[in-house]
């Protein structure tokens, strides 16, 4: 009865432990699977293709830049077609940015802003929007500092920029932190050799949403990165 009990013991201790996405207490990089972009084939060359995990798709990504003598205006826009378990999630984006200058210097500087909608498999009340954020002065100077959420089948989720990995530094933002009731739950790595994608485990209840979300970002040309 002892030998018994001792293997059950041992099985018990040697179960691997569960972490929730939802446990503040463990780092959002240890509860969240990491996943690269990986390209592959679209529908056509001004279409490509990508996968992160299970989820695949195309991406247009298009940017303009309008100059006069005293302002100018960055203007971009994308249409991204998202593979989820559940379906096809359509999205169309846009937004930019505009400011004003006298001999080459800027003295006004409109405000950010990237906006999208979402049709097909995706939750009636689903939105995005991205604006400038003011950060703290340490914050700003790593960064340029964004914030911004996603409407998601009632639930809000909200985004920051924040260097998750990757290299230490860089041009224009480093990457995105999503969170959920302030939890974080997610994010996306932009400054290293490829985006670096961090998803809820499999199963989770947010894993589309903070997929699409992240996505969503990584398709947004912001000038600051250009």
């Amino acid at each position: 009865m002892r030998f018994v009990a001792l293997a059950i013991t041992t099985l018990i201790a040697a179960a691997p432990v569960v972490v929730s996405a939802q446990d503040a207490a463990v780092p959002m990089q240890d509860r969240t699977e990491r996943i690269g972009l990986s390209g592959r084939r679209g529908p056509s060359l001004f279409r490509p293709g990508f996968a992160v995990g299970e989820y695949t798709g195309w991406a247009s990504l298009r940017d303009n830049e309008v100059r006069l003598p005293w302002q100018s205006r960055d203007f971009t826009s994308a249409e991204l077609s998202i593979v989820t378990p559940g379906g096809e999630v359509t999205a169309n984006c846009g937004g930019g940015q505009g400011h004003r200058n006298i001999l080459g210097i800027t003295f006004d500087r409109e405000p950010i802003s990237y906006d999208c909608d979402y049709a097909g498999a995706a939750p009636t009340d689903a939105a995005m929007g991205l604006a400038l954020s003011r950060g703290s002065f340490l914050a700003r100077l790593q960064q340029p500092q964004r914030a911004g959420f996603l409407m998601w089948n009632g639930v809000e989720y909200r985004t920051e920029t924040r260097r998750i990995g990757g290299l230490p530094f860089g041009n224009g933002v480093l990457g995105y932190v999503i969170s959920r009731d302030g939890v974080e739950v997610g994010g996306v790595e932009l400054n290293g050799l490829r985006p670096t994608f961090y998803l809820p485990p499999q199963g989770s209840p947010d894993r589309d949403a903070v997929a699409v979300f992240a996505l969503s970002l990584w398709a947004f040309r912001d000038p600051a990165n250009r």
